[in-house]
């Protein structure tokens, strides 16, 4: 638990994560519960772009669209090209179910990264945990293959499932030439899923590619900080690993939410949430508020640094917030 006496003020936005729905084709066991029901009045592509243009002004760099699934918005094309006026690094996080139809548009409109999450290359379990079809999802990825230099593999390890995975993943990134990152299992939301039984600590990961294919070489990160990535040479391939249960990388969060209601959420730690919403009215109106945002992330940060890591939010599910 972390004792420190100074917390450093967060002085910008450099880091924003916009969640565009809470609805998905897909049911990830650790992500939705079997009775939530989408939120039917979402941000609109004019109140995502007054946020992109204001925080702008703060420093903002990056800004990742996530769900639910965002290519389920019907104007996900709009929005990406508008965030390309005001955002530097674009980018978006996907099940991969619709990325045949839409990698090529995203492309030509300005994404410059994309995440897809894929946790079995084995099409029964696949179908277990997600409720996808994988067939459909590794087109899609082939597909974005042919416009994206940077494609993401995002895997939550979960115990007794992902053991046997590694292997095959590791060779599927490497063949492709895809960047394969671990997630430890976060139990944000209290689902029915979240058993000790089912999580599995990324240290033993590593440990198991190193024993098997060589050391892992660390490599500097120019992301928000939550990976901790390595190259392997056996393999020519980079790994990274998400330790957010068990190497916790909380303190000087600049690392904002906004969920598809329009609620800043402040950490996945908490429940704390600052309604938007009323301050979208007009652009002088937001950057009014915007220093009283920067002042409620930094006291979120203290609180968490001060009083321990080991609790996630409970009152929304990962799919309510965007991840």
């Amino acid at each position: 638990m972390s004792k420190k006496s100074y917390i450093p003020p967060v002085r910008g936005i450099r880091y924003l994560r916009i969640s565009l729905t809470d609805a998905c084709n897909f049911r990830c066991l650790y992500c939705r519960g079997e009775n939530f029901r989408p939120t039917k009045e979402v941000l609109t592509l004019q109140r995502v772009e007054l946020i992109l243009k204001v925080f702008s002004l703060f420093g903002l760099k990056t800004v990742r669209f996530t769900g639910g699934e965002p290519l389920l918005r019907k104007d996900i094309i709009p929005i990406v090209k508008v965030a390309t006026q005001y955002v530097e690094d674009v980018s978006l996080t996907t099940n991969g179910f619709l990325l045949e139809k839409y990698a090529k548009q995203l492309k030509e409109v300005g994404l410059k990264r994309l995440n897809v999450s894929l946790d079995s290359l084995n099409t029964e379990k696949f179908q277990r945990l997600t409720g996808g079809n994988l067939e459909v999802v590794l087109r899609g990825v082939y597909e974005a293959k042919n416009y994206f230099n940077v494609i993401k593999i995002n895997t939550v390890a979960i115990r007794g499932f992902t053991e046997e995975e590694v292997d095959g993943l590791l060779e599927f990134c490497a063949k492709n030439g895809f960047h394969l990152r671990f997630i430890e299992l976060m139990p944000v939301g209290e689902l029915p899923f979240f058993k000790k039984e089912h999580f599995l600590p990324l240290e033993e990961i590593k440990k198991y590619i190193e024993n098997r294919y060589g050391k892992l070489e660390p490599i500097k990160s120019n992301g928000s900080g939550s990976s901790k990535d390595f190259y392997l040479p056996s393999l020519n391939l980079k790994v990274g690993f998400i330790k957010s249960v068990t190497e916790p990388f909380c303190e000087g969060c600049e690392k904002f939410r906004i969920t598809p209601d329009g609620k800043v959420h402040l950490c996945l730690r908490t429940t704390s949430e600052i309604d938007l919403l009323p301050h979208l009215t007009s652009e002088e109106n937001l950057e009014k508020f915007v220093p009283r945002l920067l002042a409620l992330k930094g006291e979120s940060n203290r609180f968490i640094a001060l009083n321990g890591f080991g609790w996630f939010a409970t009152a929304k599910s990962m799919i309510g917030i965007g991840g």
